[in-house]
């Protein structure tokens, strides 16, 4: 249900804290007064912010479209078409174990360098070998080579019609820049993009310029700022209070005040991002698909879509939202029925139940931490006694957390247009440790939908994979959400369903 406030002072006294505190959150010389934008300056507050300048140490949506800004990908969704367009890339061919890039000639790197192929085998490579990259796990099979300067040839174990979804988010960086900077290289990020570094502090504000000698559409917006803001209090009051143009994540129950105000308005945008309460199977009891399917039984979406979300939203009725490619409308979650979960737990040898912690993190997830207490309490009836542990981001995702396999029980979201995404990195043998399920018979249907070029085959092949993920409870599918931000009046925007804020799709009236 949804958490009220004990006494009128109380949030009187957090709205006051909150709003005394946001004038630290952005330096003297970016605050204006009545708006933050204008027509050199918009300020973006964001429920995450960088970790680090490691071009590859990431891997959460919020945060590659922060990092859109400065470097580009070879390819990218679009949305409107739902086609991939290119972007370094100007045409691509598919050719079974290969596909062959022909890139755009004439870019520049932010340090003047031209780009080459040398530049996407380099970046590539980086993303497979460095230790603290996230990235590598998508092109591990993956070898490129550049066959001349604008063209780049990339090879596969098997075929791969999904390459391009890969790509879509795996920038290039400059491998003079690194050549030349050595270990020194990510202190000043150098890429292709509409924006160029100028700053950063951590936990503190990135600054970006505009490259005006960039390759396309020259951004309206000069400068741009991005600040990961935690707190969603304090992003409402940075908003109200106009120092901050546009913010993410908005709560439930702020929208109408947000949307009242005469400087500010709301704005929703179906998402990609499903939500799920992910299990890893080496760790006891998860290693029992009866304990699965128990929980799978006694958790009720419907009540936290209704009480905590207010309706924003839809409540998943399988592994996979109405919106994503894959989807089937014949698997069917598992009915919430408390009673058949007390007898699945019985005959998993658990007439007791057992103890658990349920890992989130408060700062990127949505009410996560309301979300996780209504689920501890529908699994307390069923004899599940639930410990919430709440992470701050980067540990909760790094590998000490969820990307190392380290984390038994959690509550997770994930951004994608298709269904392979989310079943190549959850489910897929060997892909990464986030459950660590491994299924020969579910493999090759995962790994025959990445080769089939024929999208309708390959629907049918992920259909297929989705009723066995279901069958055997792997996972508990919740709902997706609106993507709720707050948005100056001021500001022209058009929103993207993929989590990216993006200076370039800006304007001020």
């Amino acid at each position: 249900m949804r958490m009220k406030r004990t006494t009128i002072d109380r949030r009187e006294f957090l709205k006051r804290g909150a709003t005394l505190g946001v004038g630290t959150l952005i330096a003297p010389a970016f605050l204006r007064r009545g708006w933050a934008a204008s027509k050199d300056r918009v300020v973006i507050f964001q429920g995450v912010g960088l970790d680090s300048l490691h071009p590859y140490a990431y891997s959460g949506g919020g945060i590659v479209g922060i990092w859109l800004h400065m470097i580009e990908p070879l390819v990218q969704m679009d949305f409107g078409r739902n086609e991939y367009i290119g972007v370094l890339a100007e045409s691509w061919e598919f050719q079974g174990k290969k596909w062959v890039f022909r890139l755009r000639k004439g870019i520049r790197f932010h340090n003047g360098s031209s780009f080459t192929s040398k530049d996407v085998v380099y970046s590539l490579n980086r993303m497979k070998s460095d230790k603290r990259s996230l990235q590598g796990a998508d092109i591990a099979d993956v070898d490129v080579e550049a066959a001349d300067d604008f063209t780049v040839v990339m090879t596969t174990k098997n075929p791969s019609a999904i390459l391009l979804d890969r790509l879509d988010t795996r920038y290039i960086i400059s491998k003079a820049a690194a050549d030349k900077s050595g270990d020194q290289a990510d202190n000043n990020p150098v890429g292709t993009g509409p924006y160029k570094f100028v700053s950063w502090q951590r936990g503190g504000n990135l600054a970006l310029t505009r490259n005006d000698d960039y390759w396309g559409p020259k951004p309206e917006i000069k400068e741009v700022i991005l600040k990961g803001v935690k707190e969603e209090a304090a992003r409402v009051a940075g908003l109200l209070a106009g120092q901050a143009d546009v913010i993410s994540n908005l709560s439930i129950e702020e929208i109408p005040r947000v949307d009242k105000h005469p400087r500010t308005r709301v704005e929703k945008v179906p998402g990609f991002r499903m939500y799920f309460l992910a299990m890893h199977v080496t760790y006891k009891p998860f290693d029992n698909r009866l304990v699965r399917q128990a929980i799978n039984c006694a958790v009720d979406p419907d009540v936290i879509m209704k009480h905590i979300f207010d309706g924003n939203g839809s409540v998943l009725n399988g592994p996979l939202a109405a919106n994503m490619v894959g989807y089937d409308p014949n698997v069917k979650r598992y009915p919430y029925d408390p009673k058949r979960a007390r007898e699945l737990l019985i005959q998993a040898g658990y007439p007791n139940g057992f103890e658990v912690k349920l890992h989130f993190s408060p700062d990127r997830h949505l009410k996560g931490k309301e979300v996780c207490e209504v689920i501890a309490n529908q699994l307390a009836k069923i004899g599940i006694k639930v410990e919430l542990i709440g992470q701050e981001y980067a540990v909760y995702w790094g590998k000490d957390g969820v990307n190392g396999g380290k984390l038994p029980f959690y509550y997770a979201g994930r951004t994608a247009s298709d269904g392979d995404t989310l079943y190549d990195q959850y489910f897929h043998t060997g892909t990464t440790k986030r459950t660590n399920y491994s299924n020969p018979e579910l493999d090759k249907v995962i790994e025959e939908q990445q080769k089939t070029a024929d999208q309708k085959k390959r629907v049918a092949l992920l259909q297929q994979a989705g009723k066995t993920i279901m069958e055997e409870a792997t996972f508990i599918p919740l709902y997706n959400l609106a993507d709720i931000y707050g948005v100056a009046r001021n500001l022209i925007w058009k929103m993207r369903p993929d989590e990216k804020v993006l200076g370039w799709d800006m304007k001020i009236k």
